[in-house]
């Protein structure tokens, strides 16, 4: 996937769960996006997406500890919300649902 494809599906995603929040993207090399949510003091979702290597990683982290994430190292997995340190094996997950997913978890960490 190019990098205007990634952020195709990317920013309308984040503009659906998170439209206060802002947003930082940076474009490195024409190969490299990364995204930053800030959703409050402590709590932030990033997300990076390499089109050369296909490395792709969506991170949730409060208080600068990840509480919820997805990644292709090695193989694509996730880390559970309530168990992060945990490597789940998964398909790849669509950008939407990943940050739908992120919305869920930040509402639950606000209960």
């Amino acid at each position: 996937m190019t990098i205007a494809g990634f952020k195709s599906r990317l920013l309308p995603a984040i503009a659906a769960s998170f439209p206060d929040a802002p947003l930082e993207v940076e474009e490195r090399r024409a190969t490299v996006l990364q995204a930053r949510v800030r959703i409050d003091e402590e709590t932030l979702v990033d997300v990076y997406f390499n089109s050369l290597t296909g490395k792709t990683s969506y991170t949730l982290v409060r208080g600068e500890q990840r509480v919820l994430g997805y990644d292709n190292y090695r193989f694509w997995h996730c880390h559970p919300f309530g168990r992060p340190q945990e490597h789940i094996p998964c398909d790849e997950p669509a950008v939407e649902d990943v940050i739908a997913e992120m919305k869920e978890a930040v509402e639950r960490l606000w209960e």
